[in-house]
């Protein structure tokens, strides 16, 4: 602060004043002035008084050279005329200021290593808007200005060097306001690209400032309004990206802004204590969009802290700082409804900003392709720049048990970057009302997995050049569930992938299942799958090798086939051995027949757009032996009247075969087709003689099943947990 106000300062004027009319000499002003101004560290001062007059003075030209801790600063004033009268100049003010051409002119000092983080509190921009209420107290006189001409010079004024602008304003009671135009000569019609910064009112303890256009009243592509206190700065803004765009193309050039719509905030600075300056900024916009990051209703909350010993371009973000958004997307990766906590320190170097802390959200729900997976206890380590984007940290999902932790790097330049996901603690699907399904809404698929635990690794790559590339490496440990109305448990398996940009096994996996019940159990089920990029689409297919289980106390096995999507038939077969009649038998629910002996067979399945079929599959008994025991209590008289059917019903009430062989085809709509052939001979007939027989049958093999599971319910070789859960959903009761 300057140690006399300047009503002080007037009197040594007057006084100057008058003893220079008297004297008929300028030079004993100018002199005065010289020293006045020198007094305070001022260099190089011209002045060049033309006329002196009790109504008018005109200065021909005045200027002056200043050091500071940070930079030069150098004024000149070309063309002056200063209008005043005796008694405003005793109240230290003055009618109207008119400069015909001023030149600003200042320049940073390079700074040494030593004093890189040093800054003069009067360049503290905060401090600078605060001193202007001071300023108007103290030491504006003029109760109107005018300068015609500003030509602003050196590097600090950044886009604003060698501008043209034009200055008019007015001071009433300490009130002030003004207008900057900023024009453009090039321009082929001038009016039209005229440019304003309208100062609407500057008083010790407020400003009102906004950008406007001289021929475009209604447009303010910015607003600003501030309270400012000695020590404190409160306030609102409001922007138009598109219109600023627009108004600020002749200072500098800003990329595309067409998706931001209106953004509004506020804004406090606190710079009481001599140690920090601390601020808090809100911004709202109900749009955003930089190159592919889009947002919608974004509401951004920064609390800052600034020592004031460092720059401002050295800023911490303390806590209480968010993001949030009704939706946020990259691409086609939604996150929706997040609140994103941050703090962290926001630098600049080289002209771009650079932000280094920690990011946190409670809950954030990730959007693809219209399905949520929901995650929770979301933290990362961050640090971004506009080139690149880093980070590390933990998260988990917040339906069923697990945490993994992550990498990203991204370079916005090149459009490249990698994605990795490991566990750290496994997904849990034993805890209380867990279930895989819970993971995605809504669940697309028709399985679900209700027991085991599950590790997932994920990576994934992308450039401007090559694929997106998504590979996983899943291992399930004692998994159960169901695929449709078929339950299973004890599912082991282990298998590494490439999702995109091909879906295809980089590694083969081995599936070992240890029950699956589709109203009968079939045991200890394993095979090697292999996924496989098919020649005949886009479409992966699967090569099924070593196919094996247990069923009906027998076993089954396939061939290795190939399973092609991309096909609308896929056929392949099933070999069956030794399974045990007596286990069949028991599936019909009757209980006047008893059988004996053990069939091989084979399975010929075919796939295709209606259904699984089965044609012409054959089962032959495989020791040449074997018993069938049919004696119904009731429903046979109209048979026994036929002479064929008696002799036949006659002859399964002990029937001793050595040949049986059955003609098996399924149909998509369920129908099982049995011909079954059998040859051997019965005591309940009075021949020694071979009897053979042909006994067709049709059913319905689903119903069957169903009725099977009605009956029986879900095997007790499938675990517990498993069955609790399954027979809670509402599969278990539309298979009934």
């Amino acid at each position: 602060m300057l140690p006399l106000k300047l009503r002080h300062l007037s009197l040594i004027f007057i006084i100057a004043l008058l003893l220079a009319i008297w004297a008929g000499r300028a030079q004993l002003l100018e002199l005065a002035i010289s020293s006045y101004m020198q007094s305070f560290g001022m260099k190089n001062v011209v002045t060049d008084i033309h006329h002196l007059g009790l109504g008018q003075s005109h200065l021909s030209r005045i200027g002056f050279t200043l050091a500071t801790e940070t930079g030069l600063f150098k004024l000149e004033a070309h063309d002056i005329s200063i209008y005043y009268n005796l008694e405003q100049l005793s109240e230290g003010r003055a009618d109207r200021l008119a400069i015909s051409k001023l030149d600003l002119y200042y320049q940073d000092i390079t700074k040494t290593p030593e004093d890189a983080y040093t800054i003069s509190k009067a360049l503290e921009p905060q401090k600078i808007i605060a001193a202007l209420g001071h300023a108007l107290r103290e030491y504006i006189i003029f109760n109107t200005f005018f300068v015609e001409h500003i030509r602003l010079e050196g590097d600090s004024f950044g886009a604003l060097q060698s501008k043209p602008l034009q200055l008019n304003g007015r001071n009433d009671d300490s009130t002030l306001s003004a207008e900057f135009i900023l024009q453009n000569p090039t321009a082929s019609n001038q009016q039209n690209e005229l440019r304003q910064l309208v100062i609407t009112r500057l008083t010790h303890d407020a400003l009102i400032a906004e950008l406007r256009y001289t021929t475009r009243p209604g447009a303010v592509p910015a607003k600003l309004e501030l309270n400012i206190l000695d020590t404190a700065i409160n306030g609102n803004y409001d922007v138009h990206p598109r219109q600023l765009k627009h108004w600020l193309q002749p200072i500098v050039n800003i990329t595309d802004v067409s998706e931001i719509k209106n953004v509004n905030g506020t804004f406090l600075s606190n710079f009481e204590s001599d140690k920090k300056i601390s601020s808090t900024i809100t911004a709202l916009a109900e749009t955003y969009a930089f190159r592919k990051f889009n947002a919608e209703n974004i509401v951004v909350k920064i609390k800052l802290e600034n020592p004031a010993n460092l720059p401002v371009e050295h800023i911490k973000i303390l806590n209480g700082s968010s993001i949030k958004a009704d939706k946020f997307s990259y691409d086609n990766v939604t996150f929706d409804s997040s609140l994103i906590n941050m703090a962290g320190v926001l630098s600049k170097a080289a002209g771009a900003l650079k932000f280094t802390g920690g990011v946190s959200a409670d809950k954030l729900a990730i959007d693809y392709e219209s399905q949520v997976l929901q995650l929770k206890g979301f933290t990362a380590r961050v640090s971004a720049d506009p080139d690149n984007l880093q980070a590390d940290g933990n998260f988990s999902t917040a339906a069923v048990p697990s945490q993994f932790a992550f990498t990203l790097g991204h370079d916005f330049n090149k459009s490249h970057g990698r994605l990795s996901i490991k566990p750290l603690k496994l997904l849990d699907l034993n805890t209380e009302n867990s279930k895989l399904s819970l993971l995605l809404t809504p669940w697309p698929y028709s399985f679900d997995l209700l027991s085991g635990s599950i590790r997932l690794t994920s990576d994934a790559a992308w450039s401007q050049n090559n694929d997106f590339r998504l590979t996983n490496r899943i291992k399930l440990v004692k998994a159960g569930g169901h695929y449709g109305e078929l339950v299973f448990s004890g599912l082991s398996f282990e298998h590494e992938l490439e999702i995109l940009p091909d879906l295809r096994s980089i590694r083969s996996g081995k599936i070992n299942l240890q029950f699956l019940d589709s109203g009968v159990t079939a045991r200890n089920i394993s095979t090697v799958l292999t996924l496989e990029k098919a020649d005949t689409g886009p479409l992966p297919q699967f090569l099924i090798q070593g196919l094996y289980g247990e069923i009906f106390d027998g076993s089954f096995s396939g061939e290795d086939f190939v399973f092609d999507l991309n096909k609308s038939t896929n056929r392949f077969k099933i070999k069956a051995i030794n399974i045990d009649l007596a286990k069949i038998v028991e599936t019909q629910q009757l209980e006047d027949i008893r059988v004996t002996g053990r069939v091989d067979g084979t399975i010929p399945v075919e796939i295709n757009e209606q259904g699984i079929f089965i044609e012409h599959g054959a089962f032959l008994n495989n020791v040449r032996t074997g018993t069938i025991h049919y004696n119904p209590a009731s429903g046979t008289d109209q048979l026994q009247q036929n002479p064929v059917t008696g002799i036949a019903l006659d002859a399964l009430r002990d029937f001793r075969y050595s040949h049986l062989s059955a003609d098996v085809n399924f149909t998509p709509e369920g129908m099982l087709i049995i011909n079954l052939k059998l040859k051997g001979t019965s005591p309940e007939l009075d021949t020694t003689r071979p009897v053979h027989l042909n006994i067709n049958t049709e059913q319905n093999l689903i119903s069957l099943l169903k009725s099977l599971r009605y009956a029986e319910g879900i095997s007790a070789n499938i675990d517990k947990r498993v069955r609790r859960q399954y027979e809670k959903s509402g599969s278990y009761k539309q298979a009934e």
